[in-house]
């Protein structure tokens, strides 16, 4: 009789560096196939499978555990680590791969509950579900199916997880049978895989075998009126149409009718993009609609159409009015308030130091009355997928009295809060804390910029946190904070650039070379997620590019020579 040999994993946010974590620790002769999701942009390519073979390596010399990219129809073999590619759902059919572009999932492809979903329909009793690090609810559905068919669900303990978003959405849903810390489950995983189980199993309800064909785009299931729950108020974020409303208990879900899906955080989610989007989109309409009355009441007062020209000023007027009231809207900030700072000659916040009413606390700290501990120099550093481990090697590199203030800005979820500043303060020596409004910088200690907000470093050595979008980036940007390091220090900067996706960090790596700053680049070619490092690159910037262990000695190296200067 098999085991549960089939396991599937899903992750987010956090999720490499869990995963590389667990699948190192599972024994070559498992005799399971594993699955894994993790959320990643649909463009570009996917090295996660070299990621977690280079781990697998470092832990077991000699390894037959291998992950890789399945073909569609790729046949399931025990030993294989299955990775979902960029932009196509991993689905388990009975034996065989199945790799699918249906509708994305809680705004996701791949996503974790269409796999999920499908390993429960076609192997039942067999299928052992594991939630890891990530924000928002991705996987709760998915797991949900997994013990209606009477498969195991373990979650990572949100305690230990970077994101604990996903791994608590799924315990407060779903009745998962253990909460473990990922070092605990690759033991776990082995004992279930070993157990005989008996076959039978629960019967496939006619709204499983519907969303399972949907991610696959079957033809029956799109085209069937009886859609799963009843229809909501609420329009789908993606293509607009009409919401179905499915009530699974403690678990409320929605669908379209082409197969958009969204669990009630990720929808609440999506909703706040669309307003924002909605938002910009009202602010761009009124800018233009006052410049172009501006111009035509212009025209009309140098032709001497008094009456004309008064109108066209009046409907200018209103609509600057109109702007002004959309932009406060959008500059308003839903935590911490919005705060100061220009980049690229645009304003993106409104001015708050600490004696404006800033952060409490740091109104009594004053640099003047503490000049020794301000920095001469600044360190800036951004990143993005994969970052968490770049991060805490070169963090973890650094002495204790490292003569510089360090800024960092990791990409991450604008929708829960961070744990990035609580892990890595435990593995570095160096004082780690998420960046306040009112801050000072001090030597020797890292801030974080915190989730939703740019981090922006003034002259006077103060921090800012901004919430505007008014430049294209995204929040927190690491163009925009290397951008004010380098306004504000000069030949005292030095930016880094790690592993990641995207572009962002490149122009605010020349920006900093331009003031008369370094920039150090993380070699792409070994990096996690080789993105920002080649985009720095491509800019022209003439930087230094290590590999990832020469970094931090680098720093210090720098550090030292511009003090002692």
């Amino acid at each position: 009789m098999p085991g549960r040999d089939i396991i599937v994993i899903g992750a987010s946010a956090g999720g490499v560096e869990a995963l590389s974590q667990l699948l190192s620790l599972l024994p070559r002769d498992i005799p399971a196939a594993i699955f894994v999701v993790l959320h990643i942009p649909s463009e570009g390519y996917s090295i996660l499978p070299k990621i977690l073979n280079r781990a697998i390596a470092k832990r077991q010399k000699q390894s037959s555990l291998k992950a890789i990219h399945p073909q569609d129809g790729e046949q399931i073999e025990y030993g294989r680590i299955y990775v979902a590619p960029p932009d196509l759902h991993l689905l388990v059919k009975r034996g065989s791969i199945s790799l699918a572009r249906g509708p994305k999932e809680n705004g996701h492809r791949p996503a974790v509950d269409p796999l999920f979903r499908s390993a429960a329909r076609a192997y039942g009793q067999r299928v052992v579900g594991v939630v890891l690090s990530g924000t928002l609810d991705d996987g709760t559905a998915g797991l949900m199916a997994v013990k209606q068919r009477v498969g195991v669900a373990i979650v990572q303990d949100p305690e230990e997880a970077m994101y604990l978003g996903m791994p608590r959405s799924a315990i407060e849903n779903v009745e998962v049978d253990r909460i473990l810390p990922v070092a605990d489950m690759a033991t776990l995983l082995v004992e279930l895989a070993r157990q005989p189980i008996v076959t039978e199993t629960a019967a496939i309800s006619d709204d499983m075998e519907m969303e399972a064909d949907m991610a696959e785009l079957e033809l029956n299931a799109m085209q069937n009126p009886d859609r799963p729950g009843t229809p909501s108020p609420y329009g789908c974020p993606d293509c607009g149409g009409v919401l179905w409303e499915l009530d699974e208990g403690r678990l409320m879900r929605f669908r379209c009718r082409t197969g958009h899906a969204y669990s009630t955080d990720s929808l609440l989610a999506a909703q706040s993009e669309s307003l924002e989007d909605a938002l910009w989109s009202a602010l761009r309409a009124l800018e233009e609609k006052a410049a172009l009355t501006q111009r035509l009441g212009d025209r009309a007062r140098d032709r001497q159409q008094t009456y004309s020209a008064r109108r066209f000023e009046e409907q200018a007027r209103a609509a600057h009015q109109q702007a002004t009231l959309v932009r406060q809207l959008i500059l308003k900030s839903d935590s911490n308030g919005s705060d100061a700072s220009t980049a690229n000659g645009q304003v993106v916040g409104s001015q708050k130091n600490a004696a404006a009413g800033g952060n409490p606390e740091a109104k009594m700290e004053h640099p003047a009355l503490e000049d020794s501990s301000l920095p001469q120099k600044v360190v800036a550093i951004c990143a993005s997928a994969g970052g968490l481990n770049a991060l805490s090697q070169v963090l973890s590199a650094l002495p204790v009295n490292f003569p510089a203030a360090i800024t960092v800005v990791q990409h991450i979820s604008p929708h829960y809060p961070s744990m990035m500043a609580d892990i890595l303060s435990r593995r570095t020596k160096l004082p780690v804390k998420q960046a306040r409004s009112g801050d000072y910088l001090r030597t020797g200690t890292v801030y974080i910029a915190p989730p939703d907000h740019h981090l922006l470093v003034n002259a006077d050595s103060n921090l800012s946190l901004s919430h505007s979008e008014l430049v294209h980036f995204v929040r927190p940007s690491a163009d925009l904070l290397f951008e004010s390091v380098a306004a504000s220090f000069k030949q005292q900067a030095i930016a880094v650039v790690l592993t990641g996706t995207g572009s962002d960090g490149a122009m605010g790596a020349r920006a900093i070379e331009e003031m008369g700053g370094t920039v150090i680049v993380q070699d792409y070619k070994t990096a996690e997620f080789g993105g920002m490092p080649e985009a720095a690159i491509n800019t022209g910037v003439a930087a230094l590019v290590l590999p990832l262990n020469e970094i931090a000695l680098t720093l210090v190296k720098l550090v030292a020579v511009e003090v002692k200067g």
